[in-house]
């Protein structure tokens, strides 16, 4: 486990809600000094996605939060890169997990039926 600043992010609107040209922009949320950053094995993987991946992480952060994409601690604050999309979110009593995939290649190839 490591402990790091993640950042939420979000996709907001940057035109009027009546514009038929609605363009969202990727937007920070919130920063998170503290997130607690685990690696997700083969076993956890296949229980959350059904898939085992290269390279895949739990990101816990105390307090109920909400996001589409997280940045890790090598973030650029200006460009919001590299940042990583949401795959799932668990709610807990005083914490939120967010599940994200950091790389994509499949481990084995195409799993059972995939």
């Amino acid at each position: 486990m490591r402990i790091e600043k993640v950042y939420l992010l979000s996709n907001q609107s940057t035109t009027p809600a009546g514009s038929l040209n609605r363009k969202k922009k990727l937007a920070l949320i919130k920063t998170i000094a503290d997130a607690r950053i685990n690696q997700m094995g083969d076993q956890r993987q296949m229980t959350a996605f059904g898939k085992v991946y290269a390279d895949a992480r739990i990101v816990r952060v105390f307090g109920s939060h909400a996001a589409e994409r997280i940045g890790l601690g090598d973030m650029d604050s200006k460009s919001f890169e590299p940042n990583y999309a949401i795959t799932k979110i668990a709610h807990h009593q005083h914490k939120t997990d967010f599940y994200i995939i950091v790389d994509k290649k499949l481990v084995g190839g195409e799993l059972s039926g995939n």
